[in-house]
Formats: C-alpha cells, structure tokens, sequence
C-alpha cells in the first residue's frame, strides 16, 4: 500500500468535520490508498471532481460486478478471504450490473421515473407531505426524519411499486440492515434473518401480482419476467429491494440536510422564503452543498490505468467521493458557502455521472421542492430544537445521513 497516512473516515468524530477531512484529502492525497472499514481491504478514495468525473463516465476501466475485473480464481479467492459473502437475492441488481446487463435491466424501470411520469405525481406527493404535517402542526415540534421525511418518500415508492404503506415499518427495518455494512457477526446474522423474512414478503407480493395484477410497478416487472424479458428470479427479487431502499434512503437524508442547511443558512432560508421561484435551484446546490450519497459503492479496476497521477492496477479497488468532488473549489467557488444563485445549477454530482447516474432523481428533486415548501409554508419560525453539534450521523459509509433531527416552530 503505497499511501502511508490515514484519514479517519468512518468514526462519529469524522462524522462532525467530514468536509474538512476531504479538503485535505483533496489538497494533500486527493486518490488516496488505504484500507476500508474492515482496516484491512486497500481501497483508493478519489476526492477531486474531475477525477470523480472521469472515473464515473469511464465504464471500460471501473465496473461494479468483479467478473469482470478478476479471474474466477482470484474471485474465488477474495471471497474465501471475506466474512460475508453477499446474498445473490438482492444483489442482482443496477448497482452491481455493467454495460448491456445493466441496460437491460434500467430499461425495465426508467419510463417509471422520467421527468414528464414523475411530474404527474406532484399532487400526491403534496397531499401526502400535507397530511403528514397536518399531524404534527399544533404541537410545535417533531422530528424530522421520523415524523416526515422518511414517511414522505417510503409512502410515495410504496404506492408507485403497489405494496401496502402500513408496511412501512417493516421496510425501514430491512433497509436499514441492507445498508449497514455487516462487519460483525451479529450484523451478519440480522441481515440474512432480514433478507430472508424480505424475500418471503416478495414471494407473497409477486404471487399476488400473477393472479391479480394492478397498475403499478411490481406487476410490470412480474410480466416481464413472465413474458422471459430475462429477468431471473433473484433480479426480480433485487430491483424491487433497490427501487424500495434507493427509492427512499437517499431522499430521507436529501430533506434531513436540506432541513439543516437551510437552519444553519439563515440568509439563504430567507431568499428562499422571499422567492419560491428559487426552489429548484436551491434544491441543486443543496445536494451539492451536503450530498445525501457522500460515496459511491466500490468499483473495480479492469486493467492499469492512471487516475489523478496515481497508477491503479487491475483488480484494484476504487471509491469515488461524490461529498468531497462537490465541494472542489476548482469547481465551485467558495464551496463551503450555500448560495442558491450559485452558477451553473446542477454541476455538481449528487446524483452521480455517467451510465450509472440516479434512475430516481426527477423523483428526489420533486420530493424534496415539496418537502422544503410546505415545511417552510406551514411551520412558522422554523427551528432546530437541540444544540447542531449535538446530532447524530447514521454510520453508514455511503451516506452522509442524520439519525434524527428535532425541530420546534411556533403552533
């Protein structure tokens, strides 16, 4: 392992300076090998934009699915080295797919989430933001990520795959298990139970859909893979777990930090309250300014290849920093500013780049204009209720994500 210093970036206290960890990283080592959460597995972290860029859009030399990348030996190998082995179930899916496998199986998805069919779901997505404040407003308080902003997005993915909403609880718990990296035997064991008890609730969903299908998402993909659009059993399994935990994780943390931003901000609240024509830009520099996905899952090295000067040989391991690229100051002047007349809007990577770019993201963006507007709308004098260095990061390596976040306004 050629880099020597390590930077903390897993712990609680990383959690409370993560910017300024990558702004070193950026200045001193910006594709920097060292091992991953395990203190074990070499992984390069790549922190400069242009490097994020390049390594995003280049899907010959960084690819998810290690076959190929490695050998069925080397595979072999590394897999009787590791202490988990993922579950094929729900791992068949977009985010360990390359090239025609992942078009194939984006394509089954995509006219779902289109701008133009997104945007037809605007009057539910405000009447269930709506209801949900409704049930909060005069008590003067809440907390964010229970009371609204996980229940907002899980409610409208649940209703666009057509599984029952009172479900919900029981997709948190599974989500949350299929997100946490599973280092220790307990969090192993908890996330086969869960897998298991998630794949049994599939297989009750889809034979439901076989003999009585609706409008709705799960019974598209249930045809097509009766209709043999080559859609195994366990891709089935997995697109549904992805469209459910990717369908709401990233939007949950989305409107959580755009909450915070905003109360952090109060110059840039202001703007915002003074002109709503400014949300949709706001929405843009506030997934750049604290990016829900703050890194990309590992990618694997084909062949030899440069990066930001440094040689990354094939088999190689590689994490693309998406927090850290979208705080580049080569890119964004004074990045650690929130301004939403900040040009151009959407330069940064939140929803990443390339072929692998956010499938949801019409969705996020609309969930989140909504979300912001009616918070701001129906809860007068906005504000946090505890100390900010007092909150609580979910420690989620992927995800820059608030476990909880109290508020109080005036009822």
């Amino acid at each position: 392992m050629s880099s020597t210093r390590r930077f903390d970036l897993y712990s609680h206290d990383f959690r409370l300076t993560t910017h300024a960890t990558y702004a070193r990283m950026r200045e001193e080592s910006p594709v920097h090998l060292q091992p991953g959460l395990d203190g074990e597995t070499p992984i390069w972290f790549v922190t400069r934009y242009d490097d994020v860029v390049a390594l995003l859009t280049d899907n010959e030399h960084f690819v998810l699915d290690p076959a190929l990348a490695l050998t069925p030996d080397e595979i072999a190998e590394r897999e009787a080295e590791s202490p988990f082995e993922p579950d094929p179930r729900v791992n068949e899916n977009l985010l360990s797919k390359d090239g025609d496998d992942h078009r194939r199986l984006r394509r089954l998805v995509t006219k779902a989430f289109t701008p133009r069919m997104v945007e037809q779901l605007r009057p539910r997505i405000q009447e269930i933001a709506d209801e949900l404040v409704d049930r909060v407003a005069g008590r003067g308080h809440m907390e964010l990520v229970d009371d609204f902003a996980f229940p907002l997005p899980i409610t409208v993915i649940a209703e666009l795959l057509g599984i029952p909403v009172e479900d919900q609880a029981r997709f948190r718990e599974w989500s949350n298990s299929f997100v946490l990296p599973p280092m220790t035997p307990e969090l192993v064991e908890q996330l086969a139970r869960h897998t298991d008890e998630f794949v049994a609730y599939l297989d009750e969903l889809f034979a439901s859909r076989r003999t009585t299908p609706t409008d709705d998402l799960v019974s598209a993909l249930v045809r097509a893979e009766d209709e043999g659009d080559h859609l195994s059993e366990n891709e089935l399994y997995s697109m549904v777990v992805l469209l459910i935990v990717a369908g709401h994780e990233t939007t949950v943390s989305l409107i959580a930090n755009a909450v915070l931003a905003l109360l952090s901000n109060p110059e840039q609240l202001a703007a915002l309250r003074a002109d709503r024509a400014l949300m949709p830009s706001a929405v843009e520099e506030l997934l750049r300014y604290d990016s829900p996905v703050e890194r990309t899952i590992t990618r694997w090295v084909t062949a030899d290849v440069e990066l930001g000067g440094r040689t990354l040989a094939r088999g190689d391991l590689v994490v693309a920093v998406v927090g850290s690229a979208n705080r580049d100051a080569d890119q964004f002047p004074d990045p650690a500013t929130l301004d939403f007349r900040r040009e151009p809007a959407g330069k940064h990577v939140g929803f990443g780049r390339g072929p692998h770019y956010c499938l949801g993201a019409p969705l996020a963006r609309i969930e989140t204009e909504i979300a912001l507007a009616t918070l701001l709308e129906r809860l007068p004098n906005l504000r946090l209720a505890i100390a900010e260095e007092d909150l609580y990061w979910r420690p989620i390596p992927i995800f820059r994500s608030l476990a909880s976040l109290p508020l109080e306004w005036d009822p």
